[in-house]
């Protein structure tokens, strides 16, 4: 039986929200109120929205820190009076507090020193330089392990949870490489591992715990399903399709417009022959076999038609 938490979560929330509205308002209003002259309270006016970003960014971080612990790999009940899910709660309200209010967040994270301040202050363990898009989705920062030059490009998805039809959550770890790049809405699925310099393109779905080695490039729109494993130096081509937990040796190049079926075992490029179903091909198949009907049936029309009975009759 699932062991629940003592926290009384469904009373925090309110209560970590009005904190939250509340103080960092106030703390940076009193400044305003209290100094005498018009020119101070100007001073005072201009700095109240730098003053309000650092305390609402350090309180949310604060009232984080105690469910840190409860950012762990697993797959647990979405029910708030988990142990587990319960904490998790009040943790994701906190960083969504700040991860939402979008001109304190791109502030913050368009400055190294404050981006540290606040990736850190919500848990992160990895390199402090790294490139995350403002609008790129993150959560669960003590799972994130990002190593240096790595780059999140903007409306990405680095999803270090998923929720099931099921009524639980999966959570696990996302790991990319040194100067790996992610590209523009491109989405990553629990317990991802990405090896150093390599390139996931524009649009592309990475699978639940798929491995991908160093210096490997998935082209643009392409998924990888889950448990796939691909090596180091691998290219795939757009558009293409790695089936379910199949797994593609070093080196290996598959063209554009492949599927790679579930459980495939691609050792050399010999074998890729033998697996690529290219769509291309599929395509060129296609219209050789129409252009033949077409040509069939109108040979048929030009040899019976009133053209050609007319120019029999005058023979």
């Amino acid at each position: 039986m699932d062991k629940k938490t003592a926290l009384p979560v469904s009373f925090l929330v309110p209560v970590f929200l009005m904190i939250l509205a509340g103080f960092p308002l106030a703390l940076s209003a009193y400044p305003v109120l209290i100094v005498p002259t018009p020119a101070a309270k100007l001073v005072a006016l201009c700095v109240f929205p730098i003053l309000f970003s650092v305390i609402y960014v350090g309180i949310a971080a604060v009232l984080s820190m105690p469910f840190h612990r409860a950012i762990v790999r697993g797959k647990f009940p979405r029910q708030v009076t988990h142990f587990v899910y319960g904490p998790r709660r009040l943790y994701g309200l906190c960083w969504g507090a700040v991860f939402y209010f979008t001109p304190v967040y791109y502030a913050f994270m368009s400055i190294p020193f404050l981006k540290n301040v606040l990736l850190r202050g919500f848990g992160y363990r990895g390199d402090s330089d790294v490139n995350l898009a403002p609008d790129a989705w993150i959560r669960d920062l003590p799972l994130l392990n990002l190593r240096k030059g790595a780059y999140v490009a903007n409306k990405a998805t680095v999803g270090t949870n998923i929720c099931l039809a099921d009524g639980n959550v999966l959570v696990d770890s996302v790991s990319l490489g040194e100067s790996t790049l992610v590209g523009h809405l491109t989405m990553l699925a629990p317990g991802c591992s990405i090896g150093d310099r390599s390139e996931i393109g524009v649009g592309c779905a990475i699978g639940i715990r798929v491995i991908i080695g160093n210096a490997s490039r998935v082209a643009p729109s392409t998924t990888v399903n889950h448990g796939a494993q691909i090596g180091s130096n691998v290219e795939i081509g757009t558009m293409s399709y790695i089936g379910l937990k199949s797994k593609i040796a070093d080196g290996i190049k598959i063209p554009s417009g492949a599927n790679i079926p579930e459980g495939a075992e691609i050792r050399t490029q010999e074998d890729v022959a033998h697996y690529v179903s290219s769509e291309t091909r599929v395509v060129s198949e296609t219209q050789t076999n129409v252009e033949e009907i077409y040509r069939s049936r109108l040979t048929r029309v030009t040899s019976s038609g009133p053209a050609a009975v007319a120019l029999r009759n005058t023979k």
